[in-house]
């Protein structure tokens, strides 16, 4: 995605991109945004609330149905909390599908479900926060296993016409009982490790991934308090990112519009276009006659563009350098071993020759010097700072 310019989806171009689709969000409460939000698209152009983002297990979010765990269960924090949501209608079907860790007995039992089930068309997953923190695997050795797993898991059983999205996860702050000076490890650096290998092995999984530690790293002020989840506005620019990444997979063309506000497009500049002449400009330095018509040089820079010794009037290739000068009347150039050609005016002459100065022998650092205080004056006492 890095290099590319950021779509901006409506309502419409939404529905429209993901009709009679199926998307499959699979992670922890990050990825509960993410699918709250792609559904909050689905029915308008409105952001989600903060309280929309903090609740969690709800019956219902938007006319959509929670199918499994939640609040019909205990609500609990604990790795054996389970939530499936599920939003449907005439030509949409999101699901998500709340994950503890990366790869588990449960994730198999989510796969045996697209067996038996409808195949998605796009799986979004996202699993790290809580592998690190609940799991204590500060080494990242568990980590790297089930993320094996998990990629040649979904490449067995997913279609492969399914869109698999590998999203790497958001910058995270320090936790109130992390010192950042005094710790090894902290969630911080871990995730940031986590995700250099994550996106390693998905590519070499041939999987699609999203950068979102990078496209985030500059909005850190849309972070929440905790500094681990993020405000609405950072999640609508989370959905365009992977909106435009779909569209562009599928070659779909990508809307064109104003950018959603508090978002920012990563991109590459474009190329700078010629404006028109101003009147009220001051004309160029060349075209005031106060200099020459030929190209300007300012000692100390070198110009390749204008084929290095050749951009500096007065002073041929080179190459064909034979201690002629150009000009008649121009004295003649000597060289010199102080200065090289391509970083002097054609006219300037050489630097003085410097005097010589005789060699003073130095003194051996061991060398013990007397030292000049009166150690015993004559009243019989030494002030400390004399």
């Amino acid at each position: 995605m890095s290099g590319t310019i950021m779509g901006h989806f409506r309502s419409a171009e939404v529905r429209q991109l993901l009709h009679n689709k199926f998307v499959v969000v699979l992670g922890d409460s990050i990825q509960r945004s993410v699918y709250k939000d792609l559904v909050k698209l689905l029915r308008g152009d409105n952001f989600l609330t903060e309280a929309q983002l903090k609740r969690k297990g709800e019956m219902s979010f938007e006319n959509d149905a929670l199918v499994e765990g939640g609040s019909l269960n205990e609500m609990t924090n604990e790795i054996t909390f389970r939530e499936v949501r599920q939003y449907r209608t005439g030509h949409h079907l999101v699901r998500f599908y709340f994950l503890t860790r990366v790869y588990s007995s449960y994730l198999e039992s989510v796969l045996s479900d697209f067996q038996r089930g409808p195949q998605p068309d796009v799986v979004m997953v996202n699993s790290c926060v809580w592998d690190l923190m609940r799991y204590d695997d500060h080494h990242l050795e568990v980590y790297k296993t089930n993320l094996d797993n998990l990629f040649q898991r979904l490449k067995e059983v997913l279609s492969p016409q399914c869109l698999i999205i590998w999203n790497m996860t958001m910058p995270v702050g320090f936790r109130d009982n992390e010192i950042p000076e005094n710790t090894v490890h902290n969630l911080r650096m871990d995730i940031a490790e986590g995700n250099f290998f994550s996106a390693t092995l998905a590519d070499f999984h041939k999987l699609d991934v999203l950068d979102m530690h990078y496209h985030f790293r500059c909005n850190l002020r849309l972070r929440c308090r905790d500094a681990v989840h993020w405000n609405p506005v950072a999640h609508r620019k989370y959905s365009q990112i992977l909106l435009t990444h779909i569209a562009r997979a599928w070659g779909v063309e990508m809307p064109k519009g104003k950018m959603a506000e508090g978002s920012t497009a990563h991109s590459i500049p474009t190329k700078s276009v010629a404006k028109k002449p101003d009147a009220k400009l001051r004309p160029p330095l060349q075209e005031r006659h106060l200099c020459s018509q030929e190209p300007l040089y300012m000692p100390g820079y070198t110009s390749f563009g204008g084929s290095e010794v050749d951009a500096i009037p007065g002073v041929r290739n080179p190459e064909n350098h034979n201690n002629e000068n150009i000009n008649p009347d121009d004295p003649p150039i000597t060289s010199h071993s102080f200065a090289v050609r391509n970083l002097l005016f054609p006219n300037q002459p050489p630097p003085m020759k410097l005097p010589w100065f005789p060699h003073h022998a130095q003194n051996s650092t061991n060398m013990k010097k007397k030292s000049g205080r009166r150690l015993k004056p004559p009243g019989g006492w030494t002030h400390p700072y004399r």
